[in-house]
């Protein structure tokens, strides 16, 4: 009886040492994603946070607005004038968080002179809230402002240290 030839041995080849190779930079390409320099954790960390704050003032918005279209036909001038100024200043806030968060802006861009966009921000935060508390029903959205507002000064202080860009 006749039989069969063994099965030839495995032995490493040229196409074997390539694949290993390749999960070798796999791997090296993932441990550097992995050691991620503090600065760029900071930047990341910041640029989710400035995504936020605007997510938190358009929500802020849409609260604002479903209370001023269910009690709409009390309004007096005042709270008109005060849910119109109210709107525009959540618009400028949100353009604001939008461009630091994509990177066109930063919080301690010169814009007015001496006046940051922090500071700007913050003064139109206050006129915003100002004005939201003048709606008769939006007392609780006006005061939500706050959130998004404490956030990017937790931000400002981050980097006090660098200077200021123009």
């Amino acid at each position: 009886m006749a039989h069969p030839d063994p099965e030839p041995e495995s032995t490493p080849g040229p196409d074997t040492e390539p694949a290993a190779a390749a999960e070798a930079d796999a791997e090296a390409e993932a441990e550097a994603k992995v050691e991620e320099s503090p600065e760029e954790k900071q930047q990341r960390t910041i640029i989710r946070f400035l995504w936020s704050c605007s997510w938190l003032t358009v929500l802020t918005g849409v609260f604002l607005l479903s209370g001023v279209l269910q009690t709409y036909k009390t309004y007096s001038a005042l709270s008109w004038l005060g849910a119109v100024v109210a709107v525009l200043c959540l618009v400028a806030l949100i353009a604001a968080y939008v461009a630091c968060a994509r990177g066109k802006l930063t919080l301690r861009t010169r814009l007015l002179g001496p006046f940051d966009l922090f500071q700007l921000s913050t003064l139109v935060m206050v006129v915003a809230v100002i004005c939201g508390l003048l709606i008769p029903s939006s007392n609780t959205a006006a005061l939500a402002l706050l959130l998004p507002w404490a956030l990017t000064y937790w931000m400002y202080g981050l980097d006090r240290t660098k200077t200021p860009t123009t």
